[in-house]
């Protein structure tokens, strides 16, 4: 094999494992969240029906973050005693505490 062929190589398993470790970081962060807000519960939202998983939650709702996060991915609200963890970009519901 060549040089050129073997740094393409080389460059391609840095740049899929720096892919598959960005995935991995992004896959705990959800749960960071929600440890987060099951330690740091909020008030109740109040809201016309109950959260379900992919809904968007309403402008109406207040989302919290957590404190230490400089630019958040996540955010929660709770709802009937529940942490509900929501993506903040598009508001949408990601997971439902139990």
């Amino acid at each position: 094999m060549t040089f050129g062929g073997k740094f393409a190589m080389g460059l391609a398993a840095f740049l899929l494992s720096g892919a598959a470790a960005a995935g991995a970081q992004e896959d705990r962060r959800p749960v960071m969240i929600y440890d987060y807000a099951v330690n740091h519960p909020t008030e109740d939202a109040q809201m016309a029906s109950s959260p379900s998983i992919g809904a968007s939650v309403p402008a109406t709702v207040s989302l919290a973050t957590a404190e230490d996060v400089e630019e958040p991915v996540y955010g929660y609200f709770y709802y009937q005693g529940r942490p509900v963890i929501v993506e903040l970009s598009t508001r949408s519901i990601v997971r439902i505490g139990n």
